[in-house]
């Protein structure tokens, strides 16, 4: 049995994984308070393997991360406002178990690719979309990866000159725009909902379809996303498109006008008469599955 470990930007999933991919048990925890990240995720994480282990005999670690991994280490992860962080090695110390981390978005990617809906495809794109944008391209039925950080990191493509400060520092990121947190917040901030609930969000929506200015929003929002996917597919020009994330979870929302935009906007060089979108088959457990597969 080996351990798999998704750390989000909002919360933090932990699961035992059998050789088939399956998780066998798991647990999760809401990270709301992030001033004392580090100590949050080394209490969570130590209380629960050391619970495991004494249920199952454990392999080895692996732990998905939302950032750039150097050398086995945190070297950043801006959504958590973590820089030069030692996770691996302070665990092992602890744990006394071998642990391995990767960018969260490449592990749901492993995922997909082994166990989900991008197996059949040797050339796919996985995108993870939620509190940030995730991002990793299987090229082959080999996950890309540069030398020495993970690259690939879509999210920080400059969508917009000038545009919305990101919390990289830089402005007019792709995730800037187009990621779901953004788009909860500018719905939540317009409409005074006081949530970032996305069950909550969705009612609304659902609720308020023919609102002419969520329209608009709404609009704006896919124009985005669509922008930044068709300039990822006019660079690898993938089999199929694979997204992820709390994204899935607005499929009558937002599925078919993505499609449409990036089909129909006269955004990609190579244009399709059709164009595969999958939804992630394994959801939220894809960091959790993927982080065993490292």
């Amino acid at each position: 049995m080996k351990i798999g470990i998704d750390i989000g930007g909002s919360h933090i999933g932990i699961g035992v994984v059998d050789n088939n991919g399956e998780i066998i048990i798991k647990t999760e925890k809401f990270l709301i308070e992030k001033n004392n990240i580090r100590n949050i995720l080394e209490e969570f994480i130590t209380e629960n393997v050391m619970q495991f282990a004494l249920m199952y005999d454990i392999e080895s670690i692996g732990i998905a991360v939302p950032g750039t991994i150097r050398n086995n280490n945190i070297d950043k992860a801006v959504n958590l406002n973590i820089e030069n962080y030692n996770l691996a090695t302070i665990l092992e110390k602890i744990l006394k178990i071998k642990v391995k981390l990767k960018n969260d978005a490449k592990c749901a990617a492993l995922a997909e690719y082994k166990y989900g809906e991008l197996k059949e495809y040797k050339n796919s794109l996985f995108l993870c979309i939620g509190t940030g944008i995730g991002g990793a391209v299987i090229y082959d039925g080999q996950l890309l990866e540069a030398e020495e950080v993970p690259g690939y990191e879509f999210s920080h493509m400059i969508i917009q000159k000038d545009g919305e400060l990101c919390n990289c520092g830089k402005r007019g990121c792709f995730e800037t725009y187009a990621s779901l947190k953004r788009f909860k917040q500018k719905i939540s901030e317009r409409f005074e909902l006081n949530t970032l609930s996305g069950k909550e969000i969705r009612k609304f929506i659902q609720e308020n379809s023919e609102n002419q200015i969520l329209k608009k929003m709404i609009k704006e929002y896919i124009e985005y996303l669509s922008i930044g996917i068709s300039n990822i597919i006019n660079i690898f020009e993938p089999e199929a498109i694979c997204l992820g994330g709390s994204f899935a979870e607005y499929e009558n929302i937002f599925y078919n006008p993505l499609k449409q935009a990036i089909l129909q906007g006269n955004l990609l060089f190579n244009p399709r008469h059709d164009i595969i979108i999958k939804l992630a088959k394994l959801k939220n457990d894809a960091g959790i599955i993927g982080a065993t597969l490292i």
